[in-house]
């Protein structure tokens, strides 16, 4: 039996109107689609995205772990791996719905690299997706980068990095996941000139916000679906 077609679908910010009309076609006709959660999150994003199109298949929840002990999670990675090469043994077209872009610090890239060496010549469609640090960008009307800026993107910032951590000058850096270590980080900044920064949370979602105040942001809980933009002039 032919195995099943692997989609990797980047679904963007959280926000249904941010697919791109290719994923919405995808996520419409595969057999299985597959969302996602961490345990750092009450509910899926990923899931109400598809939901919200009415697919004609069904849609599975796959856990990641976000343990630091390696060996646990890449046996969550492992696992969710061959629930999907199951399906696609099957013959039934599979698709891995996955916030932002799938490529890009994306867990269908782990999943991904499982599912070659399981199939090896499965036939693969990567569907691109709105990354949130474009849409922190957009929805505060902030350029990301312009002329010869570089831009930057640390995907795990922990506190013990803070003093580490450098900005050059005609930078953007984006930190992602810093919703544990924001107060070291903002310390950190406290000493740097002429820079500006930039907090967004739930972006494009109920309860999006937008801060530039770094006491405002000391005052935000922890939310799992953050990101800090730091532009150094």
């Amino acid at each position: 039996m032919k195995s099943g077609k692997l989609y990797g679908v980047g679904i963007g910010p959280g926000d249904p109107r941010y697919l791109t009309l290719r994923a919405a076609d995808v996520l419409r006709s595969a057999d299985v689609i597959f969302t996602v959660i961490s345990r750092n999150a009450s509910s899926s994003v990923s899931r109400s995205v598809v939901e919200s199109l009415r697919p004609r298949g069904e849609i599975r929840l796959q856990m990641f772990s976000m343990s630091r002990d390696r060996a646990t999670r890449e046996a969550q990675v492992q696992a969710n791996a061959d629930a999907i090469i199951d399906e696609l043994r099957a013959g039934r077209d599979c698709a891995f719905a996955t916030l932002g872009d799938a490529m890009t610090y994306s867990t269908f890239g782990y999943v991904l690299d499982r599912i070659r060496k399981a199939i090896p010549g499965v036939e693969v469609e990567i569907v691109p997706g709105v990354t949130s640090f474009a849409t922190l960008a957009a929805k505060a009307e902030t350029v990301l980068v312009e002329n010869g800026e570089q831009l930057r993107v640390i995907p795990s910032f922990r506190s013990d990095m803070a003093e580490s951590l450098d900005f050059p000058k005609g930078s953007t850096t984006i930190l992602l996941k810093t919703y544990r270590s924001r107060a070291a980080l903002l310390d950190r900044l406290a000493r740097e000139e002429n820079v500006e920064v930039l907090y967004g949370e739930h972006l494009t979602m109920e309860g999006q916000t937008l801060l530039t105040d770094p006491d405002a942001i000391r005052e935000r809980p922890e939310e799992y679906l953050s990101l800090i933009m730091v532009k150094k002039q």
